[in-house]
This record gives structure tokens, sequence and C-alpha cells, in this order.
């Protein structure tokens, strides 16, 4: 739903494109952001509209792997190929079923290969379109017919497709505005299912196959049912049997205005709602309202979230445990869900696409999708059209050296930063790392390096997230700086390590140019919400026997890998120590030499290979001590 208010100036201020704007500063170019990128802008004329844009939603071709944003517009639906997110190309566009001036309203949304649109406009019914259609556009745009049409009612407010093949369609002229349900099970030849009418007029719903602890309803399929009216309310309804939908429960709420929609988390023990009118009603802010739905006869309020703005809350979704609203006019908000038991949500990231304001009313923001495999978000805001964005994963780790470490300080020594001989692009490339993603060539600043203290930098080091079920696939790595009490850091010295992957269980390594790597034993989250994780400590199971050097407690990566291979050797082919004394000259062994060397093991800034506080004996130490021969290898698979 939106208010009559429209504001055409910004139409005409808007540009008419927008290409790839990194999030740098707390700014995408023109746009507020925290920790999501602008990939691309398509104005409402170039998704062949007019007026305006509505709700949203996405298909991914299974044959291909193509994604697609699916554009619901005043005129009809537009198909937006998203291949190369910062140069989306629009495949084509379905026009509405009934020609001329449609109302604002249109939904659309997918069962497998077809998409089922409505409009609140009448006589319009339920259009079917076959979205494999779109991969045999020889010369896009292309104007599109209707698949199928469906006109067991005439208009619709919004609908949701199961995976069963059942569309609910609701707040149509029909069952009192109440469920309407279509069977789409043959998509190209939709059928009334049931009807359910009980509560009247439902505004949005999500239906579930539900598997949380309510045990007398698991298996079941579960409608949550969003009533706007008098009262303003939620309902829970069991429409297992499309002929006789039955109603568990009603619920309703302090401070109601216009209840709107919502989304269940993924373990099934809560809901979260937006009511669209309160912050217009009652004068606070953004507030997500959460209820405990462990027993669906009974639901109880936990509480809410009260964002930073005044503006009103439309669609939300709620995916890898974080919840993903389109708040008018400020944006698309990502909240983190961690502790929505307790009732609390935070905001972990931002894209404020609407900048004249983010006052309560209904410009801006309309919908998103954020269920693309890819980790692309897309966005749809009702003047300037579909927006592309790329949310960036936040990563804080812990890990220590065992080279520059001082147990008596609990921190590592800062030498080479202190003599001025740490450089400020990464090294890893020069040394033959290939990385994983877009971070070969990073770079800092001197100010990064010239910050003394507990945060001052140590090194350089690499980030890699590996494929949970295949841990030897890196899927993305980034050069990182470590400072002395063992934070890995972003190249600004200050922020987490950054990541374009999308949210999911990674497992996480660490690698040092002289020091064997380690890594995580289980996948974990990483997600746009920031996680930490110490592998200095022993809270979390690292990879393999032996991963690290346990000093005094702490765990720190073995030193001495000055070939920066998979293994520390003292002596035979390849072996760590050799290019210390070559280093140092090849003939002297009490020569050294003075840089920002691989065989500094110790990492104090001069090699040495012989003498106190020499690079070559810990090698020894770390293989055994006593055998020369003996090998330790690196525990990563």
């Amino acid at each position: 739903m939106r208010g009559a208010g429209l504001t055409a100036f910004l139409l005409l201020a808007a540009p008419a494109a927008m290409a790839q704007t990194p999030c740098v500063n707390g700014m995408a170019g023109t746009y507020p952001c925290q920790n999501v990128d602008l990939m691309a802008r398509m104005s409402v004329t170039q998704l062949g509209g007019q007026v305006n844009v509505a709700d949203i939603w996405g298909w991914t071709d299974p044959q291909t792997g193509k994604e697609y944003a699916l554009v619901a517009m005043r005129n009809g639906t537009a198909f937006v190929d998203l291949s190369d997110p910062v140069a989306p190309v629009l495949t084509g566009v379905l026009p509405s079923h009934v020609a001329g001036n449609n109302t604002l309203w249109r939904d659309v949304d997918v069962i497998g290969n077809y998409a089922f649109i409505v409009s609140e406009t009448a006589g319009h019914g339920m259009q079917v379109f076959d979205l494999t259609r779109l991969r045999n556009v020889a010369s896009p745009p292309q104007t599109f017919t209707e698949s199928a049409h469906y006109a067991g009612f005439s208009n619709c407010h919004t609908l949701f497709a199961d995976p069963h093949g059942y569309v609910y369609a609701v707040g149509t002229n029909t069952a009192s505005g109440g469920l309407h349900v279509v069977n789409v099970q043959n998509p190209l030849a939709p059928v009334l299912a049931g009807t359910y009418s009980q509560d009247s007029y439902i505004h949005e719903n999500m239906v579930i196959d539900y598997h949380g602890p309510d045990v007398a309803h698991q298996g079941r399929q579960i409608s949550f049912n969003f009533h706007s009216g008098n009262p303003d309310k939620i309902t829970i309804v069991d429409v297992t049997d499309k002929t006789d939908m039955t109603r568990l429960s009603t619920t309703t709420y302090t401070g109601a205005s216009i209840t709107h929609q919502g989304w269940v988390t993924a373990d099934h023990k809560y809901l979260l709602m937006d009511d669209e009118g309160d912050e217009l009603a009652f004068g606070h802010t953004t507030r997500t309202r959460i209820f405990n739905i462990q027993d669906l006869d009974a639901p109880t309020f936990v509480g809410f979230y009260a964002g930073p703005n005044a503006s009103t809350d439309h669609n939300l979704y709620v995916h890898r445990d974080l919840v993903w609203e389109a708040n008018y006019s400020s944006g698309l908000r990502i909240l983190d869900a961690a502790n929505v038991s307790a009732g609390q949500l935070t905001q972990a990231a931002y894209f404020d696409e609407y900048t004249a304001n983010n006052a309560a009313n209904y410009d801006g923001a309309w919908g998103n999708y954020p269920f693309f495999a890819s980790g692309l978000v897309v966005l749809s805001d009702y003047d300037l059209g579909l927006f592309v964005l790329r949310p960036r994963l936040s990563l804080r780790l812990k890990a220590l050296l065992e080279g520059p470490y001082d147990p008596a300080a609990g921190l590592m020594r800062d030498d080479l930063r202190a003599q001025g001989l740490l450089p400020l692009t990464e090294p890893y490339t020069a040394l033959g790392y290939a990385f994983t993603g877009s971070a070969a060539g990073a770079s800092t600043t001197s100010g990064v390096l010239a910050v003394t203290g507990a945060n001052a930098i140590v090194d350089w080091v690499v980030v890699e997230l590996r494929d949970a079920t295949d841990p030897h696939v890196v899927k993305e790595s980034r050069a990182a700086l470590i400072q002395r009490d063992g934070d890995i850091v972003g190249t600004d010295g200050v922020s987490p390590v950054p990541f374009t992957l999308p949210v999911d269980d990674r497992y996480i390594a660490v690698r040092h140019r002289n020091h064997l790597a380690v890594m995580t034993a289980q996948p974990l989250r990483v997600s746009v919400a920031e996680r930490s994780y110490d592998l200095s400590n022993g809270s979390l199971a690292l990879y393999g026997t032996a991963p690290v050097k346990d000093i005094n407690g702490r765990q720190a990566l073995w030193m001495g890998n000055a070939v920066m291979d998979d293994r520390l050797k003292y002596t035979g082919a390849n072996n760590d120590r050799d290019p210390m004394l070559v280093r140092v000259g090849g003939s002297v062994p009490t020569a050294t030499a003075a840089g920002y060397f691989i065989e500094d093991a110790n990492l104090d800034g001069v090699v040495k290979y012989t003498g106190a506080a020499n690079d070559r004996d810990p090698i020894l130490v770390n293989i055994g001590g006593s055998v020369p021969t003996a090998i330790r290898v690196q525990q990563l698979p």
C-alpha cells in the first residue's frame, strides 16, 4: 500500500542511469550507505514503465544460472537480466492485462519457471508468464504476451506463491478480500482451489511448510495473514486443505494502524511484522514488531526494533538470519536477527536511494528481493526505478603470529612498522599468491602505518573464505592487516575485513608469508552483520592436528616458512633454512640483512642466520627440536 503523495520533482532531478559505485565513507556517490555498494540503477523510463514501479521479485534460470529482476510497474512487468550487475539489460516487458491507466499497485511472485502477476486494476485477474521465454530474446527489449490468464477474480492487492503449486491471492474482490487460492500445478491452466473469507480483508500473507516447535502443527501448511482494517490484526490459518482452511489464532497489538506484511524466521519460532501506518499515526521511528509463534494457537508479543529514522516501513523478508527491509524514504535497511529471541534487532547495513528525507511518508523503497544466490539484492523505488545492490560481508578475526609474539606483553612486536619497512601495497601477489576475487594489489596508507600501541600494524596477512562443502575451494581471498593485539582489520586499519560473497557459512583461513596458515575446523557464518572470531584463544576448533603453537595458553601460527609453501623443513630440498643463509650473503653465517624479507621469520626487520634471536633455530624447534629431517606440515586441506 502507499499514500497519494508523489514527488514528481524527483523524476526530473534523478539521473538517467548510474553504474557501479562503491560505498566509501558512508556514501555511494550521492546515496548514503553502510556496507552496501551500488552496482547499477535503471529509471522507470529505462524499465519501459510509466509513472511508478511497485513491488519486485526475482527469478534464477535453472538452466543458464542467469538472475533476473521482475519489476512490477503501473503499466506492466519488466524483466531485467542481471548477468552483468553493473550493466543490467531490460530483456522485455509484459504489458498489463488491462490497457490504459492502471492503478499504482502491481505484485509479482514466482513458482518454478512461471511468474504470477496481479494488479488492483479492475478486470486484470492474474497473468501467468513462462519465464523460460526470457532465454531466447534475440533483440531486447521484447514486448511479451501473457502465457495464460486467470479470471477468477477481477482485482487483487498482493499474492503469495508457494512451491507446492498454489497461489494465494489476497485483497481481491472475492471471499470478502480474504484468501483466494489458485491451483497452478498446471501453470497454463490455473483453477480455483478454495477460498477463506472468515476474517475478511487480508492485505498481505505468507505461507510456510511448518517445521517449528509446535508439535501439533508440524508438517502443516500455515498462512500468516496481515489484516489492515478494523481492527488491524494478524491471523494464523491452517491452509493444508484448501477446501477447509481453519484459523488457529488471531493476534492484535498496541499501536496498530495499518497491519501490513511480515515474514517468519528460518526456525519458524518468530514472526517479524511491519505496520505501515504507525510511524505517521503515532510519530515514532520505524518500528519492526517481533512475535513469538512457538505456539501457533497463542502467539505472544516479544518486543520491537526502533529504527534510527522516522521512515515508514513497507516490505521485509528474513533470510540468512538477516532482516531485509524496504523502508520507503530511508531505503533498504538490513538488520541482524541474531538476538531476535530477546526481541532485539540491530542495524547492520543500509542503502538509502531516496535522498530527499527520511520522513514518514510513502515515497522511496517499495520492495526488495534478497534471495539471489549471487548475493545481489534488487530494490524497487516508487519514483526512481530499479537499484541493483551488493551488500558487503564484514568479518573480524583475531590471530597471533609466533615470530613477533611477546608472551610477557601479550602482544606482537611491530618492528617492521617502527622501522618503516612495511610496504603500502600487499606483498602476496609479488610472492606468487593468486587472490580469488579482486583483492590483488590492495594498499593501505602511511597514516594507517603511523598508528602506535596495541593497534599498531604488525604485517600484512591474507584471509580466505572457503567453500562449506569443499574446504579445498577458496571462494574469495582478501589482503588484510594484523595488529599487535592480533586483530585482523581492513586496509584502513580499523574496519572489519570486507568480502563480496553472499551471506553463508564458510571455512575461514588465515595466511602469513612466513608462518604456516591456519583454518577453522567448521564452517562459520560470514554475514553482512559483523561477525567476530578469535583463532588465538582456543575458543574455536581449528582444522587438522596441532595446527598452531601453544604459547602459555595462546595459540600462534607456526613461524619459519621462509619459502612460503605448505611445510616447515630444516634440511633437504626446498628447506626453509638455506634461503636465510642466501639472504645474508651465502658464505658468512654471522652476516645479517636488514629489510622486509620473507626470510625474516621473527619479523624484527633483520635476517639472522646465527646468533641471538636468529631466524634459523625456530625452524628446528618447530619441527621437533632434535631430528633435523623432520617436517611440520601446514594444516590446510
